[in-house]
């Protein structure tokens, strides 16, 4: 007996998956792939072949529709991936392409707006009307719930967290504020990591490294550029050696936090959220940088304790993409 199904494909910057889940947010099988060569061309044709073997492998299902999250910049109502930068791709029709060739619906988001739509559906965020979510991985992507609807901005760029500025210390010149992206995405954090592990650190003068302190901050860690890629680690490795103690691996962490901290607290101060809600491949990780990232929260807003928003993981774990491609489809066919 056909059991009726979507076929949703979470696209990230280093990898991808494709899988099939149920309505409810029950993830029915999933698998995943690195890109082969990064261009256009060959990111659709991976795309599609992912997708062929899921159908090949379970006949028994009956796909209603596809799901599919975006990173960078997406067009929901014409099926256009308009930008990624950092992958090479721009104005790729991807939804007319799958559409065409599985003969099916095709629904595509910025995959942090798919996110939080899973939390909303899925996840902790069922019950609340005004959260922010945040997905902290090879970049760092925003999306805001509003009044119980997902907000999009007059463009369509609203939650572009990754470019709010934040203070990593002091340079020559005086403070040195940099995009949030560049020191607290998964790059940033292994930048800061081996910067650590190669003695590159400054204190700041007359100032305290540890957060919570009045207004001290942090001090500057490294250059934010990205290393290069032969021998940067990943989170899961630095998260490994930060529970084994290793002190270069927890003070990267702790400047994670500290840096995240900051660029939530921008974020609170205007629109007052319920809840705040990382994801992405870093959330897995929120145990080592939890403790410096509220403190600075609650420091930066200047407010009282009670109306600083709690800040938690996904509920959704490592399949919050996956699970998000399905939500677009779930919220595209009840309209």
């Amino acid at each position: 007996m056909e059991r009726e199904v979507i076929l949703a494909v979470d696209i990230g910057g280093s990898k991808y998956v494709a899988g099939l889940v149920a309505a409810d947010g029950r993830v029915i099988c999933k698998e995943k792939y690195l890109w082969s060569r990064m261009s256009a061309e060959q990111v659709t044709a991976d795309i599609i072949s992912a997708m062929e073997r899921v159908i090949e492998e379970h006949p028994e299902m009956k796909i209603s529709a596809v799901g599919m999250t975006i990173p960078g910049l997406a067009n929901p109502e014409t099926g256009m991936w308009i930008s990624a930068s950092f992958m090479g791709i721009y104005n790729l029709p991807i939804g007319e392409i799958v559409g065409r060739r599985f003969g099916l619906p095709v629904y595509i988001e910025n995959d942090c707006n798919a996110c939080a739509l899973a939390e909303r559906m899925f996840g902790y965020c069922r019950e609340a009307g005004d959260f922010l979510y945040l997905t902290v991985s090879n970049s760092i992507g925003g999306a805001l719930f509003l009044n119980g609807e997902l907000y999009r901005g007059f463009k369509g760029n609203a939650g572009e967290v990754g470019l709010i500025h934040v203070d990593v210390g002091n340079g020559p010149d005086g403070p040195v504020r940099v995009a949030v992206e560049d020191c607290a995405s998964g790059r940033g954090l292994a930048n800061g990591y081996l910067a650590l592990k190669a003695g590159e650190r400054e204190a700041l003068p007359g100032a305290s490294n540890a957060p919570g302190g009045g207004t001290e901050r942090c001090s500057l860690p490294v250059s934010v550029s990205c290393p290069a890629s032969g021998g940067a680690p990943d989170g899961v490795s630095i998260a490994r050696l930060a529970k084994e103690g290793e002190p270069a691996a927890r003070e990267a962490f702790r400047r994670e936090g500290i840096y995240l901290g900051q660029a939530i607290a921008a974020c609170c101060a205007v629109l007052d959220p319920e809840v705040v809600i990382i994801g992405g491949g870093l959330s897995l990780a929120f145990e080592h940088y939890r403790e410096a990232l509220c403190e600075v929260l609650a420091r930066e807003l200047h407010i009282s304790t009670g109306a600083v928003p709690p800040v938690r993981p996904t509920a959704l774990g490592y399949d919050g993409g996956l699970i998000g491609a399905a939500a677009l489809v779930v919220r595209g066919m009840k309209r």
